[in-house]
Formats: C-alpha cells, sequence, structure tokens
C-alpha cells in the first residue's frame, strides 16, 4: 500500500549516515597542515527517513496471534502522527458504495430541495450547509455540507437560556417528505450507515485503549451507554485553477475523540507533520477508511497521541470531490477526566503485562471507592465546536451570547 503521507522527517525518525572519510584520506589531511592543530571535519548531517501512514487490518486486531503486532503499529502511529488507515473493517464494498452515491445524489437535487433541510431549521444541529456558510480556524470552507446525529427523541425539559446549551443537541434528524419521494433510499442508507460507523467505532476505541496499556473497555465505560456521534457528508466542487488559493477547509484539528474518513479517489486531503510542520499530500485508498485521534484523546493522554491537524486544498481537479468524516465521542452527559494516569510513555509496550498492571489498579481503585471523576463536561466541550461552526443555529435557537 502506498503511504499517507511523504515527507522529510524529524530528527528523531532519523537514522545515522556513515562517514565515507578513509583513514588514508585523514593521514593526507593531516600532513598538509604544517604545525597547525587539525580541525576535526563537522559530522555529517542525518539522512532523512521517510514518514507514512501505517496501513492496519483489522483482522489482525481481532487473531490473538497478531494483535500485539497490531497494537504496536497503532501505538506507532499515534505516537508519531495520529493517524492511520484501517483496511479489513468489516463494511462491505457494497455499503461504502451506496452511502457515497446516495450522498452524491443528495447533492445533485436542485437547490430549493435541499433547502428545506437548511441546519438553521434544526436545533439539534442537524442538516444542510450551503457553500461559503462555514468557517474552520476562521477561513471560509468552499463545500456544501450535510450533518446527521444519533436518530432520537429530544429532550422535552429543554428550555434555551435554562437548561444545559448542550442538552439541545439530541434530537432527530431532518427527512424532508418531499426528499425521501425523490430519493426514496436516503434515509434507511444514512441511518444504516451510521449505525456500522458506530461499532466500528467501539472496536478501534478498545484497541486505542489497549494499546495504551489500558483495560480493553476503558473508552467503552468513559463513552456511557450512548455515545454521541455526527456524520458529516462534504461536497467539494472542482473549481477553475485560477481559483485556487481558496481552501476548501482551513486547517484544524478534530476536537474529539475519533474520526473515521471515508473519502473517494480525488484526493486533495493534507496532514500535517507534528514536529516537522510540514504539509503532506494524502493518498486515497480504496476499501479503506482513515483513522484520527482528536484533541480530545491528545489532551487525555498528555500529548503521549497526537491529534492530527488537517485540512483540504481546493479542487481544482476537474471532478467533484465527496467525504464523510464519522466524529465519535462519549454521551453528551459523561464527565472526561483531565487525563490518564500513569500512562506507559515507553515506545514499545508489553501489552499483556501493560494489562495485568491495569486490572490491578482497576481492582484497587474499586476497594479505595474511587468512583468520583473530576474533569471537563463531554455535552459542553462538543456544542463549543458546533456553536462555533454554526452560529446561526446558536443565533436561532439559543442565547444570543454565550
Amino acid at each position: 500500500m502506498a503511504p499517507l503521507y511523504t515527507a522529510s522527517a524529524p530528527s528523531r525518525r532519523t537514522r545515522a549516515r556513515t562517514s565515507s572519510f578513509s583513514s588514508n584520506a585523514l593521514l593526507s589531511s593531516l600532513s598538509t597542515t604544517s604545525s597547525a592543530t587539525a580541525i576535526a571535519a563537522p559530522a555529517p548531517k542525518p539522512a532523512p527517513t521517510m514518514v507514512s501512514i501505517k496501513t492496519l487490518s483489522l483482522l489482525d486486531f481481532k487473531n490473538a496471534a497478531t494483535r500485539p503486532r497490531f497494537l504496536q503499529e497503532m501505538r506507532d502511529s499515534l505516537m508519531e502522527i495520529g493517524t492511520f488507515y484501517i483496511r479489513d473493517h468489516g463494511i462491505a464494498g457494497e455499503i461504502t458504495d451506496d452511502a457515497m452515491k446516495t450522498v452524491q445524489d443528495y447533492f445533485a437535487l436542485p437547490l430549493e430541495e435541499k433547502k428545506k433541510m437548511l441546519i438553521g431549521n434544526s436545533r439539534h444541529f442537524r442538516g444542510y450547509k450551503l457553500i461559503g456558510e462555514e468557517f474552520t480556524n476562521s477561513q471560509v470552507d468552499h463545500r456544501e455540507q450535510l450533518q446527521f446525529g444519533p436518530e432520537q427523541q429530544p429532550l422535552e425539559s429543554f428550555q434555551p437560556g435554562q437548561s444545559l446549551n448542550y442538552e439541545g443537541l439530541q434530537g432527530p434528524n431532518q427527512w424532508p417528505r418531499s426528499t425521501l419521494e425523490l430519493l426514496p433510499s436516503f434515509q434507511p442508507v444514512i441511518l444504516d450507515f451510521m449505525q456500522r460507523l458506530e461499532q466500528l467505532s467501539q472496536t478501534l476505541m478498545e484497541a486505542v485503549a489497549l494499546s495504551l496499556g489500558l483495560d480493553q473497555d476503558f473508552f467503552r465505560t468513559m463513552f456511557g451507554p450512548d455515545p454521541y456521534y455526527r456524520l458529516k457528508c462534504a461536497k467539494y466542487p472542482s473549481v477553475p485553477h485560477e481559483k485556487e488559493a481558496k481552501i476548501g477547509c482551513g486547517a484544524h484539528k478534530d476536537t474529539g475523540f475519533l474520526t473515521l474518513l471515508l473519502q473517494d479517489m480525488v484526493g486533495g486531503l493534507q496532514g500535517q507533520d507534528p514536529v516537522t510542520g510540514q504539509w503532506m499530500d494524502t493518498r486515497p485508498i480504496p476499501e479503506s477508511f482513515i483513522v484520527t485521534m482528536g484533541e480530545s484523546v491528545e489532551r487525555l493522554t498528555g500529548g503521549l497521541y497526537h491529534a492530527t491537524v488537517h485540512r483540504v486544498l481546493n479542487n481544482t481537479s476537474g471532478y467533484d470531490r465527496y467525504s464523510i468524516p464519522f466524529f465519535f465521542d462519549p454521551a453528551l452527559s459523561q464527565t472526561i477526566p483531565h487525563s490518564i494516569q500513569d500512562l506507559n510513555q515507553s515506545k514499545v509496550l508489553d501489552f499483556e503485562e501493560a494489562l495485568e498492571n491495569a486490572m490491578t489498579k482497576m481492582t484497587t481503585d474499586e476497594k479505595k471507592g474511587e468512583t468520583e471523576v473530576e474533569g471537563w463536561s463531554n455535552g459542553a466541550h462538543i456544542f463549543e465546536t458546533v456553536h462555533r461552526c454554526h452560529p446561526e443555529v446558536y443565533a436561532r435557537w439559543y442565547d444570543k451570547e454565550l
């Protein structure tokens, strides 16, 4: 598989280069220096290695014999870059193809039809957004988008200005009748795809926990029985080259825990090396998802695992680009600890020993009665993110100022 990124790496990822300065050359040099003190030649600069994103197979995680290797490769990827590809993920190609085609069919609808799902109609931040109406890192994004979340009943007790703002995020998606008449498979395909992505995300978070030397259910417990997620469908229209100075989506880190990205083959996504700051082009790989950690994981692990800064360049390919990111987070009501205590910082981990230590610590904590969690509100964290991206929803449904 070709690497996701290819770039010069920082010094901690370099190999020493052997010198070709021979002993004969040294003697010859000294014989011409008279009585002057010989000055040693500067050491050669280390040759940079190529940084690449690993492609991991979920089958290796599910196989006891290959699981340690999988976990080590995941740990390497998240400590160095914060992202990797996942293949053999259990979601059939027909399912991902149907999801992508459904998204393309929706964006091909007349504008007036799409406006029936405007995100401003939804207190729950669900729906359609026109090109040029979203900002990322203070830059206008050049994309259309459509956003979904868990299909739930709204909280009847919610009162803007009195209730916690994030309680307003719970609710249904928008499904205009005329849209469903035009696209009969639209609703079932989207709902089914979100359910499959949630299951895959749960499995990947179990692997992340084990890669950190924690109990497999560490994040499942932290996330609670009803994890919150968002599915964003985006169309980046192709534009003339003279407009290529604009950005498709501004540079940012995802703010949550885990992101799965399904993208077409047009390309345009770039990641930033966390050490050198260099931007690196990505390369879509068929039948795989890109897995990226968000700021919440970076914060929770004290920076041991990176949240990758990424952006999307303006699309000048001549073809419209489509992508479907899925953001997976704990339940809105969950309190997230400020950090995970006593994380092993080693590059290489003995996962069996680490798991035994984790289980021992859990048993000790239970005996001590340490069940109170001090930390930050996940719901408030997510609301801050969506409010910043979609201020028109806040202006209509919530207080005028935070």
